[in-house]
């Protein structure tokens, strides 16, 4: 009878193994504040428990403080470790458990249904009503809609478009209307790559 021996478990470098343990890949849109004031959108590349790397679309400085809020809305807090023209490296002021920052790993049944981060904002918009034109004040943007002022009362569920500085008029529906302000859905909402480029424009 014969016997055959298993084989032996090839090892991972050190390095390797301790990468697949302590990275995960997660290529996740976020809301990142700089300094505590300006509001951004990055792209997470990779996260670790005392760390990330993103996508960033506006010029940083390394030591700059700065939270990043991902689709749970579980925030972490950080400086800027490095920084490339595009990418940037975040150090944590503490570890993080990995259940915190992945949205798909982890919900917080406080912050309620996931949706696109929202940036505050304070800019001139142009809403358009049929033929009428009303210069409206916008309170906040997302990806997938506007927040703007609305002294005169707008009815959910009907048809506009709005017209961010420096970007033509969007097709939208008003979501609702509570006391002066209104929320729009836009009908295509903006890829990361065309709302990365208006906002290095409007953010400069």
């Amino acid at each position: 009878m014969f016997f055959f021996r298993p084989k032996a478990k090839v090892e991972e470098p050190v390095q390797e193994r301790r990468r697949s343990i302590r990275h995960t890949t997660v290529m996740q849109i976020a809301k990142i504040r700089l300094a505590g004031v300006q509001e951004e959108l990055c792209l997470l590349r990779d996260i670790s428990p005392e760390g990330l790397k993103a996508e960033i679309y506006v010029p940083v400085e390394t030591g700059t403080h700065v939270e990043v809020e991902v689709r749970t809305g579980h925030t972490l807090s950080g400086c800027i470790a490095w920084a490339e023209p595009d990418l940037i490296g975040v150090s944590f002021d503490e570890p993080m458990p990995m259940a915190a920052m992945l949205a798909h790993c982890s919900f917080d049944a406080r912050v309620g249904t996931l949706r696109p981060p929202r940036l505050s904002v304070d800019m001139n918009g142009l809403l358009k009503l049929g033929a009428e034109d009303r210069p409206v004040r916008v309170g906040n943007v997302s990806q997938a809609g506007v927040q703007i002022g609305a002294p005169d009362p707008l009815q959910a569920g009907i048809p506009c478009a709005i017209a961010l500085p420096g970007l033509p008029p969007r097709a939208a529906t008003v979501r609702w209307c509570r006391g002066d302000q209104a929320g729009l859905q836009l009908s295509e909402p903006f890829d990361y790559v065309e709302f990365a480029e208006w906002r290095a424009i409007v953010a400069a």
